[in-house]
């Protein structure tokens, strides 16, 4: 009988809507609107239509909530769920929205399309407030049941709200008579009345309502954008927010209230960030400030405990814009520091110093790092560096026994940040720490283990010392990953630095000891011999870094400071420390060349002749470093290679080129001078890809790829790279600017293979880089890139002998899709072309390695075989695919059965056998 009812119900609601809706109500306001009439007869017809059509609707929904309460096991249908918030969104748009105070609310335009089209509805006062009240109470009803519920706040929250804030603050005028309007005593006393009502009906909403729902809402009514809000209502919403944000998790559901929309892979939104900042930067309620920083501060404690990168970031941008604004709140400052402190040394082992217990477990050691993390690296925000300081002995514990990359990164990330905060002198004091394992000094230790649930910190009963081998690894890995140009430029600098302080010590030491020792004892290796070799192997191990070759050409007197230092302390002259100066040296020559630097070893020289002077091996690189500062550009060879190499370096663009060419005629030619310097001839013909002339760049390439057959992979990655990001190094200003990159372009995709023909069978070795490159060439946006791609695609499957494995279905998959939705014919005619290649072949393999892909192959090529209206030089691809697919079948299917048995004649009687 129920479900029967509830059918019923829903009967009479469509046909509430389909009839007095539709065909009366709206017809009229189009009939007033069509003949602006002022006639009072038709606006009173109006707004009968109106209040009797929403009473009768609320009259329905009264009916269904009835059967809903008695019931709550009974479902609404999907159908009946829409026309249930069709209602609400018409009792909300012309029962509460149109009684608004302007300025107050949503308008209907902004609720669906249709709404700027439909008349706005005159009523006076009097005639607002009834039906505003109805359509109230109808919400207030409707709030407790689920269902209806569900629909109030997801679509109509801010409308509730809206008329609550109304009904329940909107100023009163006094009893009296005014303009249009007369207030009664007894009228005024009703309206205070229900205002009472309405004031405990909207507390209860505001108290039990989901808060980040709730906050959204109010902040969407203080920032109507059409109309400026009355004064009231920002006064009460201001008022309620305040409320809202010093209640227990009130700061949370105003982050969820600006961040539950945000997915994590979009990123950080920092204006919503900075706009949370400044709410909770200002005091809020009835309360003094000591009271609001703690009530703040214990609810970002909460936050900070969360798993979560968005509530984190918050939380202590959050914690950072008040220890800025009240530095000198102990609250404040007693939660920065216990926030950017996590792993501090001597407050670990205050919590717990009994050696053999666990001081911080796997999952509060990863949460910990996440705080700092995001504090350091995400937020980007100004920090204290003597706090954050304290955390490096741990986090540098933590990152040598780190196996977890994904961790591994962000303890990077954190101590790079925090090295970067710090200048130079704490830098260099921080590394020598580290080095010398001087960071911790107690009676106790903290050791680092790392289990399959993560990494944990446990105290022992003495002081750890680590493996300098450790130590140097998580050096080298530091200054690998570091991006900033002054961080770098310290350590580097510092790195240096520690090479003299332990050459030094080391080297005082060992003169001690030969006085003391006698000739044939045993010579056993030192801690300082120990730091010695790891310090050469750190410098060793970021000597070729991108990271050191820039510090070497941006500020080249760290360098010649340290070269200075260590030939004034060196007596010997074949000692190793100064063939690593004289390194050094010719590294800074080779790569700057002005006067300042030459100015720079003027007091060098003396030294520099006599270690010429010598006999050993420094002799060599003597004479070259005095023939750089002697002259601004190397001397000049009278052999071939010397004069191609000062062709290069010459300052006009012709001779340049030329220069370029006459290299690579060398190369091609094995001479032997130039094949000895291939290294360097590489990375000049690297620097000279930056040149903007076409004709430059292009002799490079080609003198590039006739070093492929001396180290291929170098070769092979650089023009890969070029033909892939060209575009994007040049500026490209007109049509013809462009058509000349794409020239460019094909033309080194052409030198691919053939570098790739000329490695012949060792280009298997390489077919995941190449097939890639064309793969990525075949999506570019030029059509002649994409047709000059899908041609070399298919010469390099040639040269592979179609040896391309699983890769092949890729290129089908790449083909597919050039063929059924790429606009140009060319890039078309090449997909096709690509396939009759593979089918070619790939030969009587075609039936094993494309397996499945044969039958859709053969539908697509009947197909652009069998369309007239298709290209012609199409359809002849398509056809000669065909053909080739027709006699690899048949040669399969008709293969010829040997017809013939061997026979062979024995004499051995023994071979008989009878039966």
């Amino acid at each position: 009988m129920t479900m029967a009812n509830l059918e019923t119900i829903f009967y009479n609601i469509e046909e509430t809507l389909k009839n007095d809706y539709e065909r009366k109500f709206l017809i009229a306001i189009i009939k007033k609107e069509i003949k602006h009439s002022d006639d009072h007869n038709l606006d009173e017809d109006i707004i009968n239509l109106l209040k009797r059509f929403l009473y009768k609707l609320i009259e329905d929904i009264h009916n269904l909530a009835t059967i809903l309460k008695a019931n709550e096991s009974i479902l609404i249908s999907v159908k009946n769920q829409k026309t249930l918030r069709t209602c609400f969104q018409i009792i909300t748009s012309f029962g509460i929205s149109n009684c608004l105070i302007p300025g107050l609310g949503l308008s209907l335009s902004k609720r669906c399309v249709t709404g700027k089209s439909i008349p706005k509805i005159e009523l006076n006062d009097d005639q607002k407030y009834e039906v505003l009240v109805g359509c109230t109470e109808f919400l207030h009803r409707s709030y407790s049941v689920p269902v209806l519920k569900s629909i109030i706040l997801t679509f109509h929250l801010s409308d509730y709200l809206a008329a609550l804030i109304q009904l329940a603050f909107a100023p009163l005028k006094k009893p009296g008579v005014y303009k249009n309007f007369t207030m009664t005593e007894d009228k005024y006393n009703k309206l205070n009345i229900d205002r009472q009502k309405y004031i405990t009906i909207y507390e209860h909403l505001v108290n039990n309502c989901f808060q980040p729902i709730l906050m959204k809402e109010l902040l969407v009514l203080q920032n109507a954008k059409e109309v400026e809000p009355p004064a009231f209502v920002k006064r009460v919403i201001a008022k309620e927010m305040s409320r809202r944000l010093i209640t227990p998790g009130g700061l949370l559901s105003l982050i969820r209230c600006f961040m539950e929309n945000h997915e994590i892979d979009v990123g950080v939104d920092w204006k919503k960030i900075d706009m949370i900042c400044k709410i909770a930067c200002n005091k809020h309620g009835q309360v003094t400030e000591y009271e609001y920083l703690n009530i703040i501060c214990n609810q970002l404690r909460q936050i900070l405990n969360l798993n979560n990168t968005h509530y984190l970031t918050t939380a202590v941008c959050c914690l950072l814009s008040l220890s800025t604004k009240y530095s000198d709140s102990q609250v404040v400052t007693s939660l920065l520091e216990d926030t950017l402190q996590p792993f501090n040394y001597e407050s670990l082992i205050a919590q717990n110093n009994n050696p053999g217990t666990i001081i911080l477990t796997a999952q509060e050691v990863e949460h910990k790092i996440s705080i700092l993390h995001t504090c350091t690296f995400i937020t980007k925000l100004e920090l204290p560096y003597k706090i954050l300081a304290s955390n490096l002995f741990i986090l540098f514990v933590l990152s040598i026994k780190c196996s977890n990359n994904i961790l591994q990164n962000k303890l990077n990330d954190i101590i790079l940040k925090i090295l970067d905060l710090g200048d130079n002198v704490s830098t260099s004091d921080t590394i020598k720490k580290l080095f010398s394992n001087e960071f911790c000094s107690g009676q106790v230790g903290v050791l680092a283990e790392e289990y399959n649930s993560g990494l944990i910190l446990k105290c022992v009963s003495t002081p750890v010392n680590h493996n300098i081998e450790e130590i140097s690894s998580l050096l080298v890995n530091l200054f690998r990953n570091s991006t900033n140009i002054t961080l770098t430029q310290n350590l580097f600098e510092c790195f240096l630095q520690l090479f003299l302080d332990v050459n030094v010590k080391r080297r005082n030491k060992s003169e001690r000891e030969k006085l003391l020792t006698l000739e044939d004892d045993p010579i056993i290796l030192s801690k300082d011999d120990e730091k010695y070799a790891n310090i050469i192997l750190i410098l060793s191990e970021i000597s070729a870094t991108p990271q050191a070759i820039n510090v070497v050409k941006s500020n080249p007197s760290i360098t010649i400071n340290f070269v200075e230092k260590l030939l004034s302390l060196e007596s010997k002259e074949n000692d190793e420390c100064v063939t690593i100066a004289l390194v050094l040296l010719n590294s800074v020559l080779s790569c700057n060349k002005n006067d300042l630097v030459k100015n720079r070893l003027t007091n060098l020289l003396p030294i520099l002749e006599r270690i010429s002077q010598s006999g050993d091996h420094n002799r060599i690189l003597c004479k070259e470093i005095l023939s750089f500062i002697n002259c601004e550009y190397p001397r000049k060879d009278k052999t071939p290679y010397g004069k191609a190499l000062s062709n290069v370096l010459d300052s006009l663009l012709p001779v340049r080129a030329h220069g370029i060419m006459e290299l690579t005629k060398l190369i091609e030619a094995a001479d032997p001078e130039t094949i000895s310097k291939r290294h360097y001839v590489f990375c000049l013909l690297q620097e000279q890809l930056k040149d903007l002339d076409s004709y430059v760049y292009l002799a490079a390439i080609n003198g590039i790829a006739s070093l492929a057959t001396h180290f291929t992979e170098d070769v092979l990655g650089l023009l890969c790279k070029e033909f892939l990001q060209i575009s994007s190094k040049r500026v490209v200003e007109t049509q013809e600017d462009q058509n000349k990159i794409a020239e460019l372009r094909m033309k080194i995709g052409d030198i691919i293979v053939k570098v790739t023909r000329r490695l012949g069978e060792m280009a298997i070795l390489h077919k995941t880089e190449l097939l890639n490159t064309f793969l990525c060439g075949c999506r570019d946006e030029e059509p002649l890139i994409r047709t000059s791609a899908l041609s070399n695609l298919a010469e390099i499957a040639l040269v592979l002998h179609y040896r391309v494995g699983t890769i092949i279905y890729e290129i089908l998959l790449c083909i597919w899709t050039i063929i059924e939705t790429d606009k140009a014919i060319e890039c078309r005619r090449a997909a096709v072309m690509v396939i009759s290649s593979l089918i070619k072949g790939l030969g009587q393999e075609t039936l094993i390695e494309l397996k499945e892909n044969l039958l859709p192959i053969y539908r697509t090529l009947m197909k652009l075989y069998k369309d007239e209206d298709e290209d012609n030089i199409l359809r002849l691809h398509a056809q000669i695919s065909l053909e080739e697919l027709n006699d690899i079948v048949k040669e399969f299917l008709s293969s010829a059965i040997p017809m013939e048995k061997q026979f062979c004649i024995s004499n051995d009687s023994n071979d008989i056998k009878y039966k």
